[in-house]
């Protein structure tokens, strides 16, 4: 959900109000990674950390360019590929790192009421979503404002314990790998039974040197091994799941549009 800072200065110095969306979208798509320019001054994994901005961004009715807009598009990807891999309405799903609830919107009123839940690193994010999303159309009935939970560390203190199904869709794209052993791992040490995992990440293009940036295939996206955007090879991924009960596949294609590729991680109950 975040951007290279090569453009990082350019969101901080532009006027405090943005018009339309459109306006705000113009400074943000160039990078065509999801989320916002913010000063990041390698203080930082990611600019979702900066709490003040983001906080502002989403109070001020920004909270989908924040996310990297594709509104509509992205959020019936998500909803079509946990479909795909067995998704139910009787199902209970985690949406870790739903942002202002871009797949909650679609997966709400697909769920049985009270099935979906999320987390976030940020609750301005989740209160945006809610308010200007989830109540607008009349799904509260369905989403307990409590089943959203704030969340920095995956600690997933607060939600259930039993899941069928768990996505983090540009999350770990934003993140050093350690992060996503660590979110297995406390996964792992949170769950009851078995549950099938979904999350994105940016794979190594072919012939990328490993200490050296990677040029995406799919839009002007450059990733790197050590700075967010990143990336990862699929020997990294066999190298995190290593001792822990997951059994983990390089799924790969899924038709997203900023070439995020998809793993599917299974919890051996």
């Amino acid at each position: 959900m975040f951007v290279d800072h090569h453009f990082a200065g350019c969101l901080w110095r532009c006027p405090p109000r943005f018009h339309s969306l459109t306006a705000l979208q113009w400074w943000i798509q160039p990078a065509l990674i999801d989320g916002p320019r913010l000063p990041n001054e390698g203080k930082m994994h990611s600019v979702y950390y900066n709490d003040k901005q983001i906080n502002k961004l989403a109070t001020d009715g920004q909270h989908r360019a924040i996310i990297g807009g594709m509104w509509e598009e992205m959020g019936e990807l998500q909803l079509d590929i946990l479909q795909k891999h067995g998704l139910k309405p009787e199902h209970k799903l985690l949406d870790i790192g739903c942002g202002s609830l871009r797949l909650g919107t679609k997966a709400v009123p697909y769920l049985n009421p009270g099935n979906y839940w999320a987390t976030d690193l940020v609750e301005a994010l989740m209160d945006a979503g809610y308010q200007k999303e989830i109540i607008p159309l009349g799904l509260q009935e369905r989403l307990p404002r409590s089943n959203l939970v704030q969340d920095a560390e995956f600690t997933f203190e607060g939600v259930p314990r039993r899941f069928d199904y768990i996505i983090a869709q540009s999350v770990f794209t934003h993140l050093p790998l350690n992060h996503l052993r660590h979110c297995l791992a406390r996964l792992a040490n949170h769950l009851e039974g078995s549950a099938i995992f979904l999350f994105t990440v940016f794979e190594a293009e072919p012939g990328t040197a490993p200490d050296g940036p990677s040029k995406q295939s799919r839009g002007p996206i450059t990733t790197y091994p050590h700075k967010d955007p990143f990336h990862l090879c699929e020997d990294d991924l066999t190298h995190i799941g290593r001792g822990l009960p997951w059994t983990i596949d390089f799924i790969r294609e899924w038709d997203h549009p900023r070439n995020q590729k998809l793993v599917m991680a299974k919890l051996r109950s």
